[in-house]
C-alpha cells in the first residue's frame, strides 16, 4: 500500500517550520535589516515590519547558537562535563 502524500510531508509534532534555511542565513539577513533599520529611509509601515522580521531572526539565532552551545563538551579532570560559555 503506498503511503500518503500527506503522511511523507509531515512534520514531526511540536516543530515550527524554521525562520531560516540555516544559521548563516539568518544572520546575513538580520545584518541587511538592521542596515535598512539604520538608514532611517524606511515608511514607518517597512519600518515595523523589518523590526518584526529582524526579531523572529534573533531569536532563531539565539536558540541555534544555544542548542550548539549544550551540545559542545570538554574534557575536564578526564570526565565530559557541559561547556559553559564566559
Amino acid at each position: 500500500m503506498p503511503r500518503s502524500p500527506k503522511n511523507a510531508s509531515a512534520a514531526p509534532a511540536g516543530d515550527t517550520p524554521a525562520v531560516a534555511a540555516n544559521y548563516e542565513a539568518a544572520l546575513e539577513e538580520l545584518e541587511q535589516l538592521v542596515s535598512q533599520l539604520d538608514a532611517g529611509q524606511l515608511p514607518l509601515d517597512q519600518l515595523l515590519t523589518r523590526y518584526q522580521r529582524g526579531a523572529e531572526l534573533l531569536a532563531y539565532c539565539r536558540a541555534r547558537l544555544e542548542a550548539v552551545e549544550n551540545q559542545i563538551k570538554v574534557l575536564e579532570g578526564g570526565e565530559l562535563k557541559p561547556w559553559d560559555a564566559p
